[in-house]
């Protein structure tokens, strides 16, 4: 293989750039290079490659089965090659240059926001990026290494000396339905009473899924599922719509503000979630963390 028709990370990063865009002058935009450039970088691929990424019509690419395969590996590779760049400068006691914050859905309707704010402020310059998730999801990733820190219902964690968990805050789940009028009784209700009406719920993957479950087998009742979601803003837009009631956190109310009624469940049916901030023990002491656990302590104070 000669020097031109080896496979380097910028031609797989040109190679992928194409392919988001479709376009030669796009692509050259994006990436601050020549039409030309980018051409013989594809080019110069297709030959390390040994095989046709590109069917040419005209002046136009149209991508083969080969390109489309081919980017779903390169983008694994980088994607791998940073994960490995930031172990050897966390080893080195240097802080990742990208800080990944995995969080659920529900948390950037205000919290999250707020925290990255303070975290700029922290650490100016920092480069953040947000990975959105179940519960489950987000626990897998943080394992794993693919996030540096977590921010999801803590509660069902178990508590184990490999990683750190700080409680922020409760919350509650309530009986969720489209605005009444005025005037409703304040009064918690029954669960049990609503056996008959429909209910759209969440994926059990998520947190408040399960928590929801648990509230109908504390209420004595089986559940007539009109409809599954699979994150919480598709739930809470279908309860707006009307096509049923739902069991959602408080923190939801600030979504759509006056367009949902929350009303409180009876204390023996209800749930109360903890949510909370999860990292390795491995990465205490590392200064995005620091500046990641004061945002989340000045923000839920």
């Amino acid at each position: 293989m000669s020097s031109s028709d080896e496979i380097t990370l910028r031609k797989l990063e040109i190679f992928l750039v194409f392919m988001h865009e479709r376009n030669l002058a796009r692509a050259a935009e994006a990436l601050s290079l020549s039409s030309v450039s980018v051409h013989k970088a594809i080019h110069s691929l297709e030959a390390a490659v040994g095989a046709p990424l590109f069917a040419h019509r005209g002046r136009a690419l149209e991508p083969l089965d080969s390109a489309y395969v081919l980017a779903s590996h390169a983008a694994d590779i980088i994607d791998s090659i940073q994960r490995s760049v930031d172990a050897t400068r966390q080893a080195a006691g240097i802080s990742p240059r990208t800080f990944r914050i995995g969080a659920l859905y529900s948390l950037t309707i205000s919290l999250v926001p707020r925290m990255i704010n303070e975290i700029q402020k922290a650490l100016p310059g920092c480069d953040i990026e947000l990975v959105l998730g179940s519960n489950s999801a987000l626990e897998d990733q943080l394992a794993a290494g693919d996030i540096d820190a977590a921010l999801l219902c803590v509660h069902e964690l178990a508590r184990q000396n490999s990683r750190v968990i700080v409680d922020l805050f409760e919350d509650e789940l309530y009986l969720v339905s489209p605005a009444q009028p005025t005037g409703t009784t304040r009064t918690p209700v029954d669960l049990s009473h609503y056996a008959d009406r429909p209910f759209v719920v969440l994926s059990q993957e998520f947190s408040s899924g399960r928590d929801a479950y648990r509230m109908f087998q504390q209420a004595g009742m089986t559940p007539h599922v009109a409809l599954r979601a699979n994150d919480i803003f598709s739930l809470s837009s279908l309860v707006r719509g009307g096509v049923g009631l739902a069991l959602l956190p408080g923190r939801i109310d600030q979504l759509y503000p006056g367009a949902l009624h929350f009303a409180r469940v009876r204390p023996e049916q209800t749930v109360h979630q903890t949510l909370g901030l999860c990292y390795l023990t491995s990465r205490a002491g590392d200064e995005a963390i620091d500046a990641l656990e004061a945002a989340a302590r000045a923000v839920t104070a």
